[in-house]
């Protein structure tokens, strides 16, 4: 799961960057596209297609990848509006998320402290979002919506990696991300030079290598296990912020993700603790 996260960031960045020049549908494509080619050689490499993409649950697929198109397209549009450390900062609500539909939809048990954690985490969250301020925006209620999203698309995975092929479960976003985008780009398309074809194999090779990190990851532990590691991706962003645009987080940013972050270790060692005391 960090190596995974660890690649989103970069990612992320090249994105944004390529978002100066082109349409948020454009983008969303070529991130597909490229991210497909590697999971292809991938999948021809382990079996092929008949082996891999094979499947019992073609509703929960069809379910999840719903979940996972209105997920990227919240996030694509945020990128194009606001800073990464904002967007990361208010998308480490997903832990708290997460809690909630684990508990729903796994049947995975959360105590009261972990209940308290979501709730003062929800306070960290505010504090970074400052409402009635120009912080409090559009791209803001995106990035709640995509990672309330975000969340129920891992627990959807994870109900789908106890059968299938975890770069099935990959692969299948992608495609229907191209088949959705491709009927927009007819009026919109724009030419694009070989250095930019290459930034984008370049997103799309570490994008897949996340993907497939990610839904290994949820074969071998508990979504809400999980969960809290989110946040170590706040350092590359505010990084990157720094490095690339030149724009560092403000007190409020790094209070309310100092809160979160917080939360989401409690999380992480009170699930810990457990483990340790069930096993005993």
């Amino acid at each position: 799961m960090i190596g995974g996260l660890a690649l989103y960031p970069l990612s992320d960045a090249f994105v944004k960057h390529l978002m100066g020049t082109y349409s948020v549908q454009q983008v969303t494509f070529l991130r597909a596209l490229t991210r497909f080619v590697p999971l292809c050689v991938a999948m021809f490499l382990q079996g092929g297609p008949s082996k891999i993409l094979a499947t019992s649950y073609p509703l929960q697929h069809l379910v999840r990848l719903g979940v996972n198109l209105a997920y990227t397209y919240s996030f694509m549009f945020a990128f194009s509006m606001a800073s990464l450390t904002t967007i990361y900062t208010i998308s480490y609500t997903s832990p708290f998320f997460m809690i909630i539909l684990s508990s729903l939809i796994l049947k995975e048990q959360a105590g009261p402290k972990q209940w308290a954690a979501v709730g003062i985490g929800m306070i960290g969250v505010l504090i970074a979002m400052r409402p009635g301020t120009d912080l409090f925006e559009w791209a803001v209620i995106l990035v709640l919506a995509g990672t309330f999203l975000g969340a129920l698309n891992k627990i959807l995975m994870r109900k789908l990696a106890a059968t299938e092929h975890s770069l099935a479960i990959a692969i299948y976003p992608n495609v229907v991300m191209m088949i959705v985008t491709a009927p927009l780009l007819y009026s919109i398309w724009k030419e694009m030079p070989w250095i930019h074809w290459g930034l984008f194999a370049f997103v799309g090779a570490i994008t897949a290598l996340g993907q497939y990190a990610i839904a290994q990851s949820l074969r071998y532990a508990q979504a809400s296990t999980l969960a809290p590691i989110d946040f170590s991706t706040f350092f590359w962003v505010v990084a990157l912020d720094l490095l690339w645009w030149q724009k560092g987080p403000d007190v409020y940013t790094l209070l309310g993700a100092a809160t979160i972050v917080g939360c989401n270790l409690y999380i992480l060692f009170f699930a810990k603790k457990q483990k340790t005391v069930k096993e005993a």
